[in-house]
């Protein structure tokens, strides 16, 4: 909960040494793995690390559209779009939530897929909890970075 509270107020490297310290006592607390990978996938930083963190996530919970939906955007962050399909794949059938569906469709217009991307932006705003651009993917048809 430190770390979160560290990266919500912007102070990374506390944020990271809090993360770090669970690690070192509880190198798979899910939590832990889910959030600090997320982050740093956000910050676009230590990506190898956020991707070894959230595979491990992903073994040891195969389930959890949460934590597949973490894995494939710090995939996606890595520009492997391919594999971040996949898990976005599962991850959206688990049900609608926005955020899954909105990176589902990130990732289907990086592969080339505007039409399909278009269709999982639009369920992800009927869904909530979307990025304020969804609107303006959806009007203009193409991924706004």
């Amino acid at each position: 909960m430190l770390g979160d509270a560290y990266n919500g107020n912007g102070e990374y490297e506390r944020s990271d040494a809090a993360y770090e310290a669970v690690l070192a006592n509880d190198p798979d607390n899910a939590a832990v793995l889910n959030n600090y990978s997320y982050f740093l996938s956000l910050r676009k930083q230590k990506l190898e690390k956020a991707r070894q963190m959230s595979k491990r996530l992903v073994e040891l919970h195969p389930d959890n559209a949460s934590y597949l939906d973490t894995h494939a955007w710090v995939l996606y962050m890595l520009k492997d779009y391919k594999e971040a399909r996949k898990h976005l794949e599962v991850a959206a059938k688990s049900g609608d939530n926005g955020t899954i569906l909105e990176h589902y469709g990130d990732v289907l217009y990086k592969l080339g897929e505007a039409e399909k991307a278009v269709e999982m932006w639009m369920r992800a705003k009927k869904a909530g909890e979307t990025t304020d651009t969804i609107d303006k993917k959806i009007a203009q048809r193409k991924l706004l970075e």
